[in-house]
């Protein structure tokens, strides 16, 4: 059995703030639950942890690396994970892609490679959770750049 998440929001911002606010660390670490703990950064290769709470088959450990970046189009990262360190159950990757849509951007979202019938429970309940924290928390963030100081670069 093979799930996948599918998912896409639409953002009233330019594509240059978008793209800041998924790969700028001081920005990521304002809204993103999995950047607080390391400063992010967009290059191939990076490898960063994040700390969650530990649920029962998962000590709560993610272990993350940026597989691909193209600029203000697409990154990728690997995100892996398991009932204890140098256990992996869980091999996935996450893609996200900007599309320019009507005076603002599709943020499209694939979360892919979950595997077997635990793969399948997992990728339900990570789908929710794309939607419930991920998108309200970015969307929540790039509105306060309206009611804020802060410039984008």
């Amino acid at each position: 059995m093979k799930k996948e998440i599918h998912l896409k929001w639409f953002y009233p911002h330019s594509i240059d703030t978008i793209w800041e606010y998924l790969t700028d660390a001081d920005l990521l670490k304002q809204w993103s639950t999995i950047h607080r703990d390391e400063p992010f950064q967009a290059e191939p290769g990076f490898q960063w942890t994040s700390t969650q709470k530990a649920r029962r088959g998962w000590d709560g450990i993610m272990y993350l690396e940026v597989l691909e970046v193209v600029p203000k189009e697409k990154l990728a990262y690997a995100l892996k994970g398991g009932p204890r360190p140098g256990e992996l159950s869980l091999d996935t990757v996450v893609t996200y892609k900007l599309v320019e849509k009507n005076g603002g951007v599709e943020l499209q979202l694939s979360h892919t490679g979950f595997q077997g019938l635990k793969g399948a429970f997992t990728a339900f309940i990570m789908e929710k959770g794309w939607g419930k924290f991920f998108s309200k928390r970015l969307m929540k963030a790039l509105n306060e750049i309206q009611h804020d100081t802060h410039t984008v670069r």
